[in-house]
């Protein structure tokens, strides 16, 4: 239960150190890690690898706050840890899932992937009181994310 409060603590911790981006290997390995997560079947260590992933991402968006990708990579993991933890534990990864991803949006509108993310969180996330879940605002996320896709999918081609 430490590692949930050490991941929690770094989340909502002092002033950011590093305004640039992230190096893409810090990526490279966030999504490797995930990868190699989502692929265990062992529900305990795969709790523990994102729980450690989660501790990496928190870090990350900690010392670059200004990165979308690292911020989007960041509210993934979240997501992926507060679904693995459930109850009342994943509330609140949820909402700084929900933060980080907001803050991604709000530095790369035009990624559709932070609005599919953030569509599926609010489509999982409980309603209120206990939470921030809504459908009608999941669907506008996930119909702004998909129009974005598929936007840059075709211009992708056209090129």
């Amino acid at each position: 239960m430490r590692r949930v409060f050490n991941v929690i603590d770094r989340g909502i911790a002092g002033s950011p150190t590093h305004p640039e981006t992230a190096p893409s290997n810090n990526i490279e390995e966030v999504q490797a890690a995930w990868a190699q997560a989502l692929r265990c079947d062992f529900g305990r260590t795969r709790d523990a690898m994102l729980c450690r992933l989660a501790e990496t991402t928190q870090e990350l968006a900690h010392q670059y706050p200004n990165d979308a990708k690292v911020l989007l990579w960041n509210g993934i993991v979240l997501t992926g840890y507060a679904k693995s933890l459930g109850g009342l534990c994943s509330l609140q990864f949820q909402t700084h899932a929900k933060v980080s991803l907001e803050r991604a949006i709000a530095l790369a509108p035009n990624d559709g992937a932070a609005y599919l993310y953030l569509g599926l969180l609010y489509d999982q996330a409980p309603t209120a009181p206990y939470g921030f879940g809504d459908e009608n605002i999941a669907r506008s996320l996930l119909e702004q994310g998909l129009k974005l896709t598929l936007n840059s999918a075709e211009q992708l081609r056209r090129a």
